[in-house]
């Protein structure tokens, strides 16, 4: 049996980083229905055939055939080594999150794949003390 994408997560952090293995990023229509209906549920529309609000019947198989490309097994086991290799994420939502990424609307990243500290992603730039480099 066939392991499927929606399978393969239990949570939002988690499908948003298997969508930004999948999905180009900037991709108009995947931020949408982030937006509207949260990763977990993008997943499992990608994988049924259901209409997907706003696009032709062929413009939904279009974005659906991105995901047919993908191993849900070599997806899980590549977070599997971000993890282990110290590798974290922010998504919207997050303490640490970039508030002014929101002004990309649905073109913001899926997530942010980070490594060391994040506490200053979230600060506005002018709150940043920026010393040339010796």
């Amino acid at each position: 049996m066939t392991t499927t994408l929606s399978q393969v997560v239990q949570d939002e952090r988690t499908a948003r980083m298997l969508l930004s293995m999948i999905v180009e990023p900037d991709d108009a229509v995947t931020g949408r229905l982030l937006g509207d209906l949260g990763a977990l549920e993008v997943l499992r529309l990608a994988e049924r055939d259901d209409a997907v609000t706003g696009l032709s019947a062929v413009d939904a198989q279009v974005w659906r055939a991105q995901f047919e490309r993908s191993d849900a097994q070599t997806l899980e086991q590549r977070i599997v080594d971000a993890e282990r290799a110290g590798i974290g994420t922010l998504i919207p939502g997050d303490k640490e999150w970039p508030s002014a990424l929101d002004e990309l609307g649905d073109r913001r990243p899926y997530v942010l794949w980070t490594r060391g500290t994040t506490s200053f992603l979230a600060r506005p730039l002018n709150d940043l003390d920026w010393q040339p480099a010796l």
